[in-house]
C-alpha cells in the first residue's frame, strides 16, 4: 500500500493508491459587518517606538486605546463676563469701590474640540467591542508625538478637513472596516464639511463594502427643531455632488448630553491661563465668605487658589504665592505636574462651590457629544445580537441622558421623510424607554430598493460574502461542472440566511434564487471573454417603520 498522491494518470506501480473524495463543497463564510473605522485626533500614536498616523490599528478595548493612542485631550475655556441674564454662572465680584455684587459669567472653549476619545467611549458603551483607529494628528499643532508628551510650551492644534480626508483614504485600505465614523467633523465650517462628508459618502460607495455614519454640519449647536433643521438644509446642500451614492449613507441627530465627564474630574487645567485673574478674584471673594470664621482653612484655600491660578506668570509654588504656602502639599519630588494640579482641582473642588460651579458648567459641555460614535455601537450590538438584517433602531443608548434638541412625532416627519428622500434618523426620549434611536433610513429614502439601512447593508454582506466564497473559482474549468458547483455553494449560504430570517419568504424556493449557466446567464461570448456570470435574486427583509393598529369597538351581541 502507498500513499503517494496519483493523478490517476501517472500510476506506474503496482499496488494500492488512497484518493480522498472531498464530502461537502466549498462553503461561502458570512463577511463581517460590524467593524467601524473611527477617523480623527489623538494624544499620540505610536506603538514600538514608532509612529503609526493615518494607519488603521486594531483595538477592542478602551484600554488599548490609550496604550496607543493616549488619553482625552485638556480641552480649555476662557471666563468672561457675560450680560446680565446670560452666562454659564453667577459669582460675586468687587471692583474695590464697594461690596461684591453678583455679576453673569460665560465660558468661551479656547481650544479645539477633539472628540475621538470620548466617543471611543461611547461606542464601548453602547456594545461596540472591535474596531479600527486612525489617528489623524496629534492635540498639538505641527507635532506627531510618538509617547505621551509633555504639553508645555506646544501650541493647540486644530481640526483640519486635509488630515481627516487623508485618514478615510488610510481606511479605504482596509478590507475588514464596514463602517465610516469622523465624530469631528460637524465641527468644521461647511465647505470643509463638505469635503469630509463627500469623501466619506464617495469612499463607501466606490468600495460597496461600508457604510458612512454622518453627522449633520453644526451638530452640537442645534437645540431646537428650528436649528435642527437648518443642519437639515446645509446636509442637503453638501451632498449634492454625492447623490449617486447615498444609499451608503446614514446620518443621525440631535447632539447628544452624556454621562462620560463627572464635574469632579474637572481640573484646574481646563481654565484658559488668560482667566487666571478673573477666576482668582472670584475664588478668593468666596472663600473669604465661606471661610472667614476658620483662619487655618482660609489659609489653606487661599494658598490653593494662589497656586492654582496665579495673578502673574511665576509658575507653581514660588515664593510669590499669596496666603501660608506651607499649609498646602507642594510638588513632590518626581511628581508630574498635572498630578499636582489634579490634587489641586480636588481641593477646590471640595471646599469651594463656586469652583465646583464652573467645572460642573465645563463637565456639561464636554458631555455634549455628537451620536456617531453610540450609533456605531448600536449597529455592532444589534448585528451580533439580531443579524445585520435587523433595523438597528428602537435600541436604547447607554451613557446618554438625554438628547439636545426635544421632538415630537410631527417633528420627526420632515426630517424622516423629506420630499428628496435625504432622511436624517432621530434619536428622541421617550418615558420609561430612555434615550432611543428612532430611524432606520439610509439618505436614499426615495429609492424603493435601499430606502433602509438593514437592506442596504444586508445586501452588502451578501455582496461581500458570496464574492469571497466565489475566489476559489477564479481560473476554473467554465464548464457545467463549475456551474453546478457555483449554484450550490450560493445556494447553500442563503438558505442558512433563510433558515436565520435573513431573507423573508415561505420557503427557500420563495426567498432566493442562483443561476448560473449557457442560456441563462451566459452567452457563448461570455464563455470566450472568459465571463462566469451568477445571478442571484434575494426577497430582502425591510423594517415595520409603521405599525398600524386598527381598533374597533364591538357592538354588543354582534358576532
Amino acid at each position: 500500500m502507498t500513499d503517494t498522491p496519483s493523478t490517476g494518470l501517472d500510476r506506474a506501480t503496482p499496488g494500492v493508491f488512497i484518493e480522498e473524495i472531498d464530502a461537502f463543497p466549498a462553503a461561502i463564510v458570512g463577511a463581517a459587518t460590524s467593524v467601524p473605522a473611527f477617523i480623527g485626533y489623538t494624544e499620540f500614536a505610536g506603538m514600538n517606538a514608532s509612529a503609526c498616523y493615518n494607519t488603521p490599528l486594531r483595538i477592542t478595548s478602551l484600554v488599548e486605546f490609550e496604550s496607543i493612542f493616549g488619553g482625552a485631550p485638556t480641552r480649555t475655556f476662557g471666563i468672561a463676563p457675560a450680560p446680565a441674564g446670560s452666562g454659564d454662572f453667577v459669582a460675586d465680584y468687587a471692583d474695590g469701590a464697594g461690596d461684591p455684587v453678583p455679576r453673569a459669567y460665560a465660558l468661551t472653549p479656547r481650544s479645539a474640540p477633539f472628540s475621538l476619545y470620548r466617543q471611543l467611549q461611547l461606542f464601548f458603551a453602547n456594545g461596540g467591542n472591535e474596531c479600527r483607529i486612525v489617528s489623524v494628528g496629534s492635540y498639538w499643532a505641527d507635532r506627531l508625538p510618538v509617547g505621551r508628551p509633555d504639553p508645555a510650551n506646544w501650541a493647540p492644534g486644530a481640526i483640519a478637513a486635509q488630515d481627516l480626508i487623508a485618514g478615510i483614504d488610510a481606511a479605504g485600505r482596509d478590507a475588514d472596516v464596514t463602517m465610516i465614523v469622523v465624530p469631528e467633523a460637524c465641527q468644521l465650517a461647511l465647505n470643509d464639511y463638505a469635503l469630509v462628508a463627500g469623501a466619506m459618502v464617495a469612499q463607501a460607495g466606490t468600495l460597496r463594502d461600508r457604510m458612512a455614519i454622518l453627522d449633520v454640519p453644526g451638530c452640537l449647536a442645534a437645540t431646537t427643531v428650528a436649528e435642527l433643521q437648518t443642519c437639515q438644509r446645509d446636509l442637503w446642500q453638501v451632498l449634492t455632488p454625492v447623490a449617486a451614492d447615498l444609499s451608503y449613507a446614514a446620518t443621525y441627530a440631535p447632539a447628544l448630553h452624556t454621562v462620560l465627564v463627572a464635574a469632579s474630574e474637572i481640573g484646574v487645567a481646563s481654565i484658559a491661563t488668560g482667566s487666571a485673574a478673573l477666576v482668582n478674584t472670584l475664588l478668593t471673594i468666596e472663600a473669604h465668605r465661606l471661610w472667614a470664621g476658620n483662619a487655618q482653612q482660609l489659609a489653606v484655600v487661599q494658598a490653593a487658589i494662589a497656586a492654582a491660578f496665579p495673578l502673574a506668570a511665576t509658575g507653581p509654588n514660588t515664593s510669590t504665592q499669596s496666603g501660608d504656602s506651607s499649609r498646602f502639599p507642594q510638588v513632590h519630588a518626581g511628581e508630574a505636574i498635572d498630578t499636582w494640579r489634579a490634587r489641586l482641582g480636588t481641593m477646590l473642588y471640595s471646599a469651594l462651590p463656586l469652583f465646583a460651579t464652573i467645572a460642573g458648567r465645563i463637565a456639561d459641555s464636554l458631555n455634549l457629544q455628537v451620536p456617531s460614535g453610540a450609533i456605531a455601537g448600536a449597529w455592532v450590538a444589534s448585528d451580533q445580537n439580531r443579524g445585520v438584517w435587523h433595523a438597528p433602531a428602537n435600541i436604547s443608548l447607554g451613557a446618554v441622558s438625554a438628547p439636545a434638541c426635544a421632538l415630537t412625532d410631527a417633528d420627526q416627519a420632515g426630517f424622516n421623510n423629506p420630499i428628496n428622500g435625504q432622511a436624517i434618523d432621530l434619536i428622541r426620549q421617550f418615558a420609561g424607554r430612555g434615550v432611543v434611536v428612532w430611524g432606520a433610513r439610509t439618505l436614499d429614502g426615495n429609492s424603493q430598493d435601499y430606502r433602509y439601512i438593514p437592506v442596504r447593508r444586508t445586501a452588502i454582506y451578501l455582496e461581500q460574502s458570496i464574492a469571497l466564497g466565489l475566489r476559489p473559482y477564479a481560473f476554473a474549468a467554465n464548464d457545467a461542472a463549475t456551474w453546478t458547483a457555483v449554484t450550490s455553494v450560493v445556494a447553500t449560504f442563503l438558505t442558512g440566511l433563510w433558515q436565520q430570517g435573513g431573507t423573508q419568504g415561505a420557503t427557500a424556493r420563495d426567498a432566493f434564487f442562483v443561476s448560473c449557466g449557457l442560456g441563462s446567464t451566459m452567452t457563448q461570448q461570455d464563455l470566450l471573454d472568459g465571463n462566469l456570470i451568477v445571478v442571484v435574486g434575494v426577497a430582502l427583509v425591510r423594517p415595520a417603520e409603521f405599525v398600524i393598529l386598527r381598533f374597533a369597538q364591538k357592538v354588543g351581541g354582534a358576532s
